[in-house]
């Protein structure tokens, strides 16, 4: 079964040294949206702190097998007068 890293990115960079294995790349994709939600639905304020959040799915040999990216837009933003 083929193992599966989880770096995150969310102000700070934490690197998934143990990994999980999973069955594919799509349990891998789920898995990282599964681990996403849990971190948003535990400190949902880390995306305004943090300025978004990612994840950055590699396999074994470190290639990148997806991304989740959430970030925030805000419709009322305006830029600085002047600026």
């Amino acid at each position: 079964m083929p193992r599966f890293f989880f770096h995150l990115f969310d102000g700070a960079e934490e690197i998934d040294a143990q990994g999980s294995e999973l069955d594919d790349d799509a349990s891998a994709l789920r898995e990282a949206i599964r681990f996403g939600g849990g971190l948003l639905r535990d400190d949902p304020d880390m995306l305004v702190r943090d300025q978004g959040l990612r994840i950055n799915v590699t396999d074994e040999s470190g290639e990148l097998n997806c991304a989740l990216i959430v970030q925030i837009v805000d419709a009322k933003w305006r830029p600085p007068p002047g600026g």
